[in-house]
């Protein structure tokens, strides 16, 4: 088995290990492609603090290579979508089959080593199997769009409502395109003009950089005058919480999306004043067959998201030469011989 392991920011070294033998409910599957992200890219230079040494990596697919025991659910050969949420099954979340709320989660690639590996153990509940309709590259972004999919849950979306969405990463993207498809309104509000020219060009029509128009006045023009009662703000983005809240309706839900070492002070007085719902969601644990179903139905578009394909043994040099800013739209496939 072969894995690269970061020793400390910005030094991957490819390690080699002894087969590993799968017990009872496990299935070993063989590591086909990795997604890098922002967040991956963040560990490695050392941004997002990490104990070391540790195996990043949140997005992946492969094949199964070998099932324990009788499993009724998979068959050697059978490719799957890697779901890198494990819940403890001890807490009173999972004691009530809540499994996507659960207070320990371990999540592989973000607390315990991730997916940049050949070969790796699973339960089989993390694995999806997935159609033949779908490339790998496209199911290498289901966790986005499971993600995205337990945001809408939580905004109990109603049809034709306008749903600010302000976001500096190709997630928001993901989220209006949701959004459209169940009958409500996505405003998209980035700071990255090629994330609004995306939008634009994926049909999302109200798309606009809060840096060159007023935030306010566009919300105020495109609602006539009514605000919006739901939004959802990135917790990755750079905006201005004063932004947010001058475009929220009385009443109005606020979710916090995504995990970030990025800190913003929430006005307690703008709270009050408009009585403001605000809450989280961080992961898109319970909504991957739903995910992949979206993508195979190009549902959700994601070809210009896919970026350059890099080989698995020259990572560590590839690496070095990707910056921050070129992930914001593309993402880097590692693709594993």
């Amino acid at each position: 088995m072969k894995a690269w392991v970061l020793e400390e920011p910005r030094k991957l070294v490819l390690k080699s290990s002894a087969p590993t033998e799968i017990t009872e409910n496990q299935i070993k599957v063989k590591i086909e492609e990795v997604l890098i992200t922002n967040s991956d890219f963040e560990l490695y230079t050392g941004a997002s603090k990490h104990k070391y040494p540790f195996i990043i990596g949140r997005n992946a697919v492969g094949v199964v290579s070998a099932v324990a025991g009788d499993n009724p659910f998979f068959r050697k050969m059978d490719r799957v979508s890697i779901e890198p949420y494990i819940p403890c099954e001890a807490c009173d979340e999972c004691k009530n089959d809540e499994y996507e709320k659960c207070s320990n989660m371990q999540e592989l690639g973000y607390n315990c080593n991730g997916l940049l590996q050949n070969f790796i153990d699973l339960p089989y509940a993390n694995l999806h199997r997935l159609p033949e309709k779908l490339s790998n590259e496209k199911a290498l972004f289901v966790p986005y769009v499971a993600f995205c999919l337990n945001v809408i849950d939580e905004l109990n979306l109603e049809k034709g409502r306008h749903i600010a969405i302000f976001s500096s990463t190709k997630t928001g993207i993901i989220l209006a395109q949701l959004v459209a498809y169940y009958q409500a309104v996505p405003v998209f509000i980035s700071n990255r003009e090629e994330l609004l020219n995306t939008a634009r060009d994926l049909g999302i029509f109200y798309s606009f950089n809060p840096e060159e128009a007023d935030v306010e006045k566009e919300i105020l023009a495109i609602t006539g005058g009514r605000m919006c009662n739901e939004l959802v703000l990135f917790s990755n983005s750079d905006f201005n919480m004063k932004d947010v809240y001058s475009v929220s309706a009385v009443n109005a839900n606020i979710c916090l999306a995504g995990y970030s070492n990025k800190e913003s002070k929430l006005s307690v007085a703008q709270i009050c004043k408009k009585h403001l719902n605000i809450f989280g969601v961080y992961n898109g644990a319970g909504s991957y067959s739903s995910a992949i179903n979206l993508l195979v139905t190009e549902t959700v578009n994601v070809d210009s998201m896919i970026g350059k394909i890099i080989p698995f043994d020259k990572l560590n040099e590839e690496m070095e030469k990707i910056s921050s800013d070129e992930l914001i739209l593309k993402s880097k496939v590692v693709k594993i011989n």
